[in-house]
């Protein structure tokens, strides 16, 4: 016997596509900074750039924490 496949949309396409399905926003990101000779840069998610009004040369503030090696930005 010969199994036929079912043909259609996948049932994880439609859970993906689902806009009454509220999906908590993430307050953990990973990112990859880039690291240069002088200067280091640190991609912002797009997900985040909506939320702040962030321009190009905006200047933020930075707290170092020297014993958990933690940086925070402020904006």
């Amino acid at each position: 016997m010969f199994m036929v496949k079912k043909e259609g949309i996948p049932n994880e396409v439609f859970d993906e596509l689902d806009i009454r399905k509220i999906e908590k926003q993430k307050e953990v990101f990973e990112i990859t900074p880039v690291v240069e000779k002088h200067q280091i840069k640190l991609p912002i998610p797009s997900v985040l750039r909506k939320d702040i009004n962030i321009s190009k040369g905006k200047k933020v503030k930075v707290r170092y924490n020297s014993k958990t090696k933690e940086l925070i930005y402020k904006i």
